[in-house]
């Protein structure tokens, strides 16, 4: 499949769902939702849990999308907010959603935090 993440390259990026891809998927997925539960956690534990899952969001990027050299770097100077929306854009698309189908959610999310808020 063809995945454009905008905030590194205007090209598209040729990403095969294989199982070493998906599993690389599944392995950030679960890291990410590990660094989410930090409750009960020392601060040097919660810390190097989220250096590990920047490292591993970079990586998993760079290896997915297979970055050139100024991709890398322009992956290096973005903003985390930035990288964790690139991260989970990519997860989406490898789980098969289209662009549509990702605006459509995030349009619905959006309409539910504005009422949650009225």
């Amino acid at each position: 499949m063809k995945i454009k993440v905008t905030a590194i390259s205007n090209r598209e990026h040729d990403v095969k769902t294989t199982n070493r891809n998906m599993e690389k998927m599944y392995d950030l997925q679960l890291l990410m939702a590990q660094a989410d539960d930090i409750q009960d956690k020392e601060p040097i534990e919660i810390i190097k849990m989220q250096r590990d899952m920047l490292h591993n969001s970079l990586e998993f990027l760079t290896t997915i999308l297979g970055l050139n050299k100024q991709e890398q770097d322009k992956l290096d100077e973005m903003d985390f907010k930035q990288t964790v929306e690139a991260v989970n854009y990519t997860f989406e698309r490898m789980m098969g959603m289209s662009d549509e189908d990702i605006d459509l959610a995030n349009k619905k999310e959006q309409a539910a935090d504005k009422s949650d808020k009225d």
